[in-house]
């Protein structure tokens, strides 16, 4: 098989990817299946009816499908790309094409993705991966990880840096790597090695930064301290790494950018493990213990605010689950309301409970009774972003509150900002379901079902996915195949229900409310 260069975009036939300016778009399938038959094809001009016929094999499909889909790809990759012969059909017209071998991947990882090479930022990118736990204590592996997501949570705050998320430098945990593959894998220049050794109340803390191109180390130190001087410690690394890697820099960036969660260690140590169970698709027992957490947190600090804010999303999670109550809806309100009042200066407690005041409420016979709180959503989130732009939970929550908006476009944006932020996220089928979900909202339903089907594939018992699939074969009038994939919904939702979904969707639209309503009656769904 091989791939496709041109003067501004790369083709990936293996991989189903297409990179302009060696970014990753995002396509629908059959945006990239037209796209790569017209590469094909380049020497001649395609016709219409031929295009529709191998594209949408054995479906009776209109011209307008057609010239929705060529729209989406001159979007992507330049209008000057594709040229309209009138009356006839479209050509290829890029120029500068070349063809380049890639290797078959061996049969037993055939399914696997490998990501391309990623373009470097045009600013300093770092990698933090998952510090070794020396404590001989296994169940000391949540302080470890804790201390990392800080580290990577300072550093983002920064706007001189790009900073990889924590959940795509996690997929290297307990792995012997190379930091060269890190880099080319994550599309960053360093890479920060580092370990915690825990003893009693007493901390050691090794950290060695390292130039993912050649291979040196820009610097590398070692931290002692008791385990009250964990902030002091942590400030200490940060600063080192900014300094490091860009020394104009000033002290007041560092400072500004510095927030102190909370003065109480008990109470952190339970805020990192509670940021532990609320990983994405984690089970109903793991969001309980959670909040028990949380609780335990705000009592030991009633000032918590970045423990109110997770505790907010774990309601969030409850209700998009399928689980949750109108109990756990004023719960989550109640810890975004306290959160926000107590600090509008951390981009992670503003984002969190900015999503969640947009996320949470309830509706009864189509009248909102509760919450979905958009303005102060959108308040707390626009600060999030000039705060730290680069913070992949910022990201996240904006890509999700526009969604709800129904900015199709601009939530399209931050989907993929998330996108390149977390390359090898375990749990990046939410971003390909958030890409679907905007399509869908714009009337693209063949993109939304393109993406719906390849979350299914990523991750075969997300719900939304699922959801996303039933949905969009009900706005393409497929309904028979609908009401299979209902069943499948189902089987992974059993309490959802249409009138908990027109209750609780946080989706602004009245119009998209009733119509998907519809659909889900339709497909089998039960009242």
């Amino acid at each position: 098989m091989t791939h496709y260069r041109f003067e501004h975009f790369e083709l990936l036939p293996a991989y189903r990817q297409v990179l302009v300016n060696g970014q990753m778009v995002p396509l629908g399938g059959r945006a990239y299946d037209l796209l790569l038959m017209l590469i094909e094809h380049r020497d001649r001009v395609v016709g219409k009816d031929e295009l529709l016929s191998k594209v949408w094999t054995g479906q009776v499909v209109e011209e307008n499908n057609l010239t929705v889909q060529i729209a989406a790809l001159r979007k992507a990759i330049g209008s000057e790309t594709i040229a309209t012969v009138s009356g006839r059909g479209y050509r290829f017209t890029a120029q500068g094409a070349s063809q380049h071998p890639v290797p078959a991947a061996a049969p037993s990882q055939a399914s696997a993705f490998e990501p391309p090479t990623l373009a470097l930022p045009n600013i300093p990118s770092i990698a933090v991966l998952p510090f070794a736990n020396l404590s001989g204590d296994p169940s000391h592996e949540y302080f470890a990880d804790g201390m990392v997501d800080d580290i990577i949570t300072a550093l983002a705050r920064m706007k001189a840096f790009f900073v990889i998320s924590r959940n795509s430098t996690f997929v290297y945990k307990g792995r012997s790597v190379d930091v060269k593959t890190v880099g080319r894998e994550l599309g960053v220049r360093y890479v920060l090695e580092g370990s915690v050794r825990k003893a009693g109340d007493r901390l050691r803390i090794t950290g060695q930064l390292i130039d993912a191109g050649d291979g040196h180390h820009v610097w590398a130190d070692r931290f002692d301290g008791s385990l009250d001087d964990i902030f002091a410690l942590q400030d200490k690394i940060t600063d080192a790494i900014a300094l490091a890697l860009e020394p104009s820099i000033r002290r007041a960036e560092f400072e500004r950018t510095r927030v102190l969660p909370t003065s109480n260690v008990q109470a952190y140590d339970l805020g990192w493990r509670a940021l532990a169970k609320l990983r994405p698709n984690t089970l109903r027992a793991d969001n309980d213990e959670a909040l028990s957490l949380v609780a335990r947190a705000v009592q030991l600090d009633p000032n918590f605010a970045q423990a109110k804010a997770m505790g907010a999303l774990a309601c969030v999670a409850r209700v998009t689950e399928g689980y949750g109550d109108a109990g756990d809806v004023k719960m989550g309100l109640r810890y975004a309301e306290q959160a926000l009042a107590e600090n509008t200066d951390d981009p992670i407690v503003l984002s969190q409970a900015g999503v969640a005041l947009a996320s949470l409420g309830f509706r009864a016979l189509g009248v909102r009774v509760l919450g979905f709180r958009y303005d102060e959503a959108t308040r707390a989130i626009e600060r999030a972003l000039e705060l730290s732009p680069n913070l992949i939970t910022v990201q996240y929550c904006a890509a999700t509150l526009r969604l709800f908006l129904g900015e199709t476009d601009a939530s399209m944006a931050h989907w993929e900002r998330c996108a390149r932020i977390g390359p090898l996220d375990p749990v990046k089928t939410m971003f390909t379901v958030g890409v679907g979900c905007a399509h869908m909202l714009a009337g693209r339903y063949e993109e939304a079902l393109a993406a719906a089907q390849r979350a299914a594939q990523e991750s075969p018992n997300y719900a939304m996915g699922q959801r996303l699939i039933v949905a969009n074969l009900g706005f393409l009038g497929r309904m028979d195949e609908a009401r299979i994939a209902a069943k499948r919904m189902l089987e992974l939702i059993p309490a959802f229900t249409v009138f908990k979904y027109l209750s609780v969707a946080p989706y602004q639209s009245a119009e998209f409310r009733r119509k998907s309503a519809a659909i889900y009656r339709a497909a089998g769904v039960p009242r």
